[in-house]
């Protein structure tokens, strides 16, 4: 039997900690029981503790102190807020300051249970997770794990999951959102990460060519055959065989893919023996492969075999708080290769970057920063390194008007202005925590003047004072 899951309850009511304590009283669980919030911690620096159960109103640290403090702690920690006032608005305020739920009192035993239960699920999924993140910085493919977006936090909770588990799966995305990095990833944190990773295009291959490419062949088997060669089956054998633009796979291939994953078996041109193999598959598409079932474009029996599990990518535009953190990434990966003089990227650019509408996703980020390097001429890329005159932007600012490309630039202004904001508040709150306060460093990584960093800090009323008392 595992260890049981260690909770700590906080409430300055003796009876009701004697009331919850009962509720949970349960082999799987270990309850430690404080009458404040001072004694929670006190319970946290010494224990190994999986959640955090906290009256919302206490002497001293009460549960919205006792929420930051164990955040600040390990974020994987979930905290469950208890609250008589029941409102929407204390719900809200223990929300952002890091809280995964609340329970309202009396606390319905039943609903308590649950909700217990479902934290400690997500304390589970954020380590898996974080262990995952461990793991892949020590491979050769880290790109993918940039951001922490909720988008992307969804992605990661799916790999975590899959990627010790040997199911077949599909990974749905436009192109250049990284679906074969994130084929990578599963594998590289899969049991079977020592063995190979192959991977295959099914559209840009031949039919002809794609069957021997797949299942090898006999020497003679066709003309030019002049020796037997195995095929990407037999190669990945104990590994991963990553199949990406399997909506493209010709009908005839469908079927004999269909038959090496429900049998484990493959057959080379020519030959009449049958060799096992044992491969997972992951595969890829920016298609509709449900639609292509009804259309009869693809094998319903194929399908339901490869996505036992199925994982969307989303679009750089649905996760675009992550493209700060993969200018920097690519950045850092091709700055020492392409300009070592460049340092960073200028306010004005970052700005520019999160107005963009990103058609090509990730891929045409990363080409933008690359791009970017070469004609950069100072140790900051600037908005005009990234989008030279004369560059068509889709959907996005128009360099050489000013305006918006195909669209009503007064119909847009307000929108766009209220998602400037919010990335600039989100841009320099994060600089100054950075920074703890240091309004030279924040020029600094701002690519600005000190002058210009005030004059964003007013219009946006941030008080650099509360980031230097917080440090």
């Amino acid at each position: 039997m595992s260890d049981p899951f260690s909770i700590v309850i906080a409430d300055d009511d003796p009876d009701v900690l004697t009331v919850l304590g009962k509720y949970l009283e349960n082999p799987q669980y270990r309850v430690l029981l404080a009458e404040n919030g001072s004694k929670a911690l006190e319970i946290l620096e010494r224990e190994e503790i999986r959640l955090v159960i906290s009256d919302l109103i206490m002497p001293g640290v009460d549960g919205l102190k006792l929420t930051e403090a164990v955040k600040r702690k390990n974020p994987d920690i979930p905290v469950l807020i208890m609250t008589a006032y029941g409102s929407i608005e204390t719900a809200v305020h223990a929300m952002r300051v890091g809280a995964s739920d609340y329970v309202t009192k009396p606390v319905n035993p039943e609903e308590f249970k649950v909700k217990v239960a479902k934290a400690l699920e997500q304390y589970d999924l954020h380590r898996e997770v974080t262990e995952l993140k461990q793991d892949l910085s020590r491979s050769t493919t880290i790109a993918e794990v940039v951001g922490d977006s909720p988008a992307m936090r969804k992605v990661l909770n799916l790999v975590a999951l899959v990627a010790k588990r040997d199911v077949p799966v599909v990974l749905i995305g436009e192109s250049g959102t990284g679906k074969e990095v994130l084929a990578q990833v599963i594998h590289n944190a899969s049991p079977r990460a020592k063995n190979s990773f192959v991977a295959i295009s099914c559209g840009a291959v031949p039919e002809t060519l794609l069957e021997s490419e797949l299942f090898g062949y006999l020497k003679g088997a066709f003309t030019g055959a002049y020796a037997p060669k195995k095929g990407l089956f037999e190669e990945a054998d104990g590994g991963t065989l990553f199949l990406d633009e399997i909506g493209d796979a010709p009908m005839s291939i469908q079927t004999k893919l269909l038959r090496a994953v429900q049998e484990g078996e493959i057959r080379r041109l020519g030959s009449t023996r049958t060799i096992p193999v044992n491969v997972r598959i992951l595969a890829a598409t920016n298609k509709d492969l449900g639609r292509q079932v009804e259309t009869r474009e693809f094998r319903d029996d194929l399908f339901y075999r490869l996505s036992v599990v199925t994982i969307r990518i989303p679009p750089l535009v649905e996760r675009k708080e992550d493209i700060p953190l993969l200018a920097d990434h690519f950045l850092k990966i091709h700055g020492p290769k392409i300009n070592g003089e460049v340092k960073g990227i200028t306010a004005d650019a970052r700005f520019r970057l999160m107005s963009y509408s990103w058609p090509g996703n990730v891929r045409e980020l990363e080409n933008m920063i690359r791009r970017a390097l070469v004609v950069a001429r100072g140790e900051m890329i600037a908005e005009s390194d990234l989008f030279p005159a004369g560059l068509h932007v889709q959907g996005g600012w128009d360099p050489d008007t000013e305006g918006m490309n195909g669209k009503d630039e007064g119909s847009l202004l307000n929108p766009l202005s209220e998602a400037q904001h919010s990335f600039h508040d989100a841009y320099f709150r994060d600089a100054l925590t950075r920074t703890s306060g240091n309004i030279r460093k924040v020029a600094e990584l701002a690519g600005i003047s000190r002058k210009n960093v005030y004059e964003h800090l007013r219009r946006l009323d941030i008080d650099p004072a509360d980031f230097r008392r917080r440090s």
